[in-house]
């Protein structure tokens, strides 16, 4: 099953902080917070690749949606680990963990905030064991065999996702309604 392209380059910088805080309407300190509690890479020369505009405002709709910043980062630690354990973090770019934003492809196979591609439908719960996007030679010991397994541990990632996007779904008429109501509100001014 084709997966998305993935780059083995990070996306050409394009904002500075200051640039995505005013697109998002928060602080550029608020968004350092969030570098540093999502352990995101800082910018280069403060460029930001366009891939944090997009994890941000993921995080911004989350958060208006009423999910819980501890919860996103409880999902977001797990998909590095799922990540890790596909060797993701071996792709040469320092930005790894969020390259998903710069990709096109199927929504039903992406994690849900790094929006990698794992190459099969999430629904379906599972992932090819011997997957592996490294081009680094083989370890000694299979993942497995050190204890560590993508099945039991997308398991779980899937089961704290199920009542985020519960809340996500109950939340969507009421951004919905604000989103008009704020619409209408500003056109008055």
């Amino acid at each position: 099953m084709p997966r998305s392209p993935r780059s083995t380059s990070p996306p050409v910088a394009k904002s500075t902080l200051a640039e995505i805080a005013a697109d998002l309407g928060r602080d550029r300190l608020y968004l350092l917070g969030w570098i540093k509690r999502f352990e995101l890479p800082p910018g280069q020369d403060n460029r930001y690749p366009a891939t944090y505009l997009a994890f941000f405002r993921t995080v911004v709709f989350l958060k208006l949606a009423q999910i819980p910043e501890e919860k996103l980062i409880e999902l977001w630690t797990l998909e590095k680990k799922l990540m890790n354990l596909l060797h993701v973090d071996t792709s040469g770019s320092p930005t790894w963990m969020i390259d998903g934003y710069a990709a096109a492809g199927n929504e039903s196979r992406r994690l849900f905030l790094s929006r990698f591609d794992i190459g099969t439908d999430l629904q379906s719960a599972c992932v090819q064991p011997g997957l592996d996007f490294s081009p680094a030679p083989a370890e000694l010991f299979g993942g497995r065999d050190m204890g560590e397994d993508a099945l039991r541990l997308l398991g779980i990632y899937l089961a704290e996702l199920k009542p985020v996007l519960a809340t996500v779904a109950a939340q969507s008429a009421v951004l919905g309604q604000a989103a008009r109501w704020a619409g209408r509100m500003g056109k008055g001014v």
